[in-house]
């Protein structure tokens, strides 16, 4: 007998690949198919449970898919979505006035002291 690879479906395939860099694959079939059945892989479990001595040959000299190779892994990664907009506030656009610096309607202030001494002034 030559040592070639056990063929299996596309889906299967994808499954066991993915299985195979998830656990380390053991020659105890029941063993691999309960950890395929907790991982979702049902395809994989399935065919393991039905074809044991393949399997076993498989573990060994590896598997390929039938016919063409699969057209996608089983978990592929979403496209990138574009950016969302940023909402920001146009430079040219001040959402203050500037303070001018004479005050209207009162004297020109001569410091913090001055203006403690005009509220005194003011109230007392």
């Amino acid at each position: 007998m030559s040592r070639e690879k056990i063929q299996v479906p596309g889906k299967v395939y994808e499954e066991l690949e993915a299985l195979r860099r998830e656990i380390h694959f053991t020659l105890d079939h029941s063993d691999t198919v309960k950890k395929a059945e907790d991982r979702g892989y049902m395809a994989a479990a399935n065919w393991i449970r039905q074809n044991e001595k393949a399997y076993k040959v498989g573990f060994s000299w590896g598997f390929e898919p039938t016919g063409e190779e699969p057209e996608g892994m089983l978990r592929d990664i979403p496209e990138p979505r574009a950016p969302p907009v940023k909402r920001t506030i146009a430079k040219s656009m001040q959402t203050m006035e500037p303070r001018n610096k004479k005050s209207t309607g009162s004297k020109s202030s001569g410091g913090f002291f001055a203006g403690i001494k005009t509220w005194l002034g003011k109230y007392f």
